[in-house]
């Protein structure tokens, strides 16, 4: 990787932002695809958010990540919103462009794209949702884009729950939605995990009749990689995934908004893969 006058630089905004495994990933596939940029993690405070777009400007950042806490706090400081960030009122990934700073989501997509790449069917599928935070709304509204024929949310705060699904029927009206279902009927072709339940506990986020009801499991956790929910899905012979690929596909359409070429996607999930084994190997 060479650095010299001519590198491009980009980052990642956050607090904590120092575990995040984007800066090795986005600057080995920028090295990959043979273009002379680097990415930087940059720790921010909130008191700093009003001028941070100024000192990007003054240091010729050309794009950023936005991680937690400021997926929404960033949006008064952009100049523009795509379509999907406006929809869902938060950015994960910021573009330098002619017409100012862009603001783009793409939480919702790279969890599409992940499980497109297994072939799995969206169109038509029952779908259950576990959480009703950034991430669920993120993931909820890119389902109903492709044409899922039913949505189950189930949140331990009902209200929240409520607010998404009137959020989605905004959206799309046609779109059968359930609240907290009480009962796994009839069956779902694909059950997400969007809480951090099994992150750093030992507990399932569902009852094991709603796991055997459905027929694919994914758990946007990966750090664990084999969270409770997953070994139970394991227990039932459910396929079922971490969110290592969700992470991928997010980076990887960052990069394609960023730099208008083709991700290296074998490059960038190495780079993930080795990112989390040393997290382990240095525990």
């Amino acid at each position: 990787m060479r650095i010299d006058g001519k590198t491009r630089l980009y980052g990642i905004i956050g607090n904590p932002v120092s575990h995040s495994f984007s800066p090795k990933m986005q600057s080995e596939a920028f090295f990959e695809s043979g273009i002379n940029a680097v990415y930087l993690p940059f720790p921010v405070e909130e008191k700093a958010l009003p001028h941070l777009l100024t000192f990007f400007d003054i240091t010729k950042i050309h794009g950023f990540n936005v991680t937690v806490p400021y997926k929404e706090k960033i949006l008064p400081f952009l100049d523009h919103l795509s379509t999907k960030a406006e929809r869902l009122g938060s950015v994960n990934t910021v573009v330098k462009t002619d017409d100012g700073w862009i603001g783009h989501s793409t939480d919702g997509t790279g969890f599409i794209r992940s499980l497109e790449e297994k072939n799995f069917q969206f169109k038509g599928a029952r779908v259950l949702i576990l959480g009703a935070g950034g991430s669920a709304k993120a993931i909820a509204h890119a389902l109903a884009d492709v044409e899922i024929s039913s949505l189950g949310i189930i949140n331990r705060t009902a209200n929240k729950a409520d607010a998404l699904a009137k959020d989605l029927i905004l959206h799309k009206p046609d779109l059968n939605i359930q609240v907290n279902p009480r009962i796994p009927a009839p069956g779902y072709e694909l059950l997400i995990n969007c809480t951090s339940i099994g992150m750093i506990d030992d507990l399932c986020p569902i009852s094991e009749d709603f796991i055997k009801a459905s027929s694919f499991i994914v758990d946007i956790i990966y750090n664990p990689p084999l969270t409770p929910l997953l070994r139970q899905a394991q227990k039932h012979q459910i396929p079922s995934e971490n969110g290592l690929d969700m992470l991928l596909y997010q980076g990887v359409e960052a990069f394609e908004i960023w730099t208008g070429q083709k991700a290296p996607v074998e490059a960038m999930k190495k780079s993930l893969l080795e990112s989390l084994s040393k997290v382990f190997f240095d525990k």
